[in-house]
Formats: structure tokens, C-alpha cells, sequence
């Protein structure tokens, strides 16, 4: 049997979605679906279901640059959910602080700062969560 996330389509889009997302996919759908049900629909069949089952670019990829648009566009309560999302399906959490500190370079510096003050806080909430994370001695968290 295929994994839902190797399938494209809606039902490969809902088990992409809940991976970026994390614990909290049920809930940010439900979300949508209340705004407008087309928003939901969307997300699990075009966003999720088509966009991110694109060839070439593994899931983890496709988080980081995600994580880094997300933060470089100041979309902090969206980038949050991704943040969640990434530590809870295990990506590095190095690789993410790397990515957020890129933004001082290319978008600024208090563009960076709000997009690694908010990962700051998803570190924290991890954390107190019992989760351990992958940071080295001299980075920040």
C-alpha cells in the first residue's frame, strides 16, 4: 500500500498538510472550512495536493522554504503553525535556525529578528513540551 503523502490529489494534499502543520492541521482546517469550505477544499486539493506533490523537492525542502517565505513576507501566526509543524515532523531544527538567520542577509534585519523571536517561542513551547531539539551549543535557543 502507497503512503497518502506520496499520492497527489486531495487525499495525498490532507496528509502533506497534516505533516506541515503538525498537531494543529485538524484544527487550522476547520478554520478555513468556516471562513469559506472552497478554502479547505483548496487547500488539500491545489495548495497541498498539487503544489507541494511537485517532483523535485523533497517535503522537508518544501518546509524550509515555506518556514523562510512565511517569515520573510512577516506572516508570523502562519509561520508559527509551519514552525510546529517542522519540529513535530523532525526536521532540524539547525537547518531551520539557519534558514531564519539567512533573512538578515537577504530581507533584513528585523525581518529576521521577528521571523527567529517567533521560533524562538515555538523552541520554548517544544521544550516544554518534553520535545529535544537538535541545536548546537553556539545558536541562540
Amino acid at each position: 500500500m502507497t503512503d497518502p503523502i506520496d499520492q497527489p490529489g486531495p487525499e495525498g494534499g490532507r496528509a502533506r498538510r497534516e505533516l506541515a502543520q503538525g498537531e494543529k492541521a485538524s484544527q487550522l482546517h476547520a478554520a478555513l472550512a468556516d471562513l469559506d469550505p472552497q478554502l479547505a477544499e483548496w487547500a488539500d486539493s491545489w495548495i497541498f495536493g498539487e503544489v507541494w506533490a511537485r517532483p523535485g523537492l523533497p517535503h522537508d525542502e518544501r518546509m524550509l522554504v515555506a518556514i523562510t517565505a512565511l517569515a520573510a513576507t512577516g506572516k508570523t501566526t502562519q509561520l508559527r503553525n509551519y514552525l510546529f509543524g517542522a519540529v513535530e515532523a523532525g526536521l532540524s531544527a539547525r537547518r531551520i535556525h539557519e534558514a531564519l538567520v539567512m533573512l538578515v542577509v537577504y530581507c533584513g534585519f528585523p525581518t529576521a529578528l521577528a521571523g527567529l523571536v517567533t521560533w524562538q517561542q515555538v523552541i520554548d513551547s517544544a521544550r516544554r513540551r518534553g520535545l529535544e531539539l537538535d541545536l548546537d551549543e553556539g545558536t541562540a535557543g
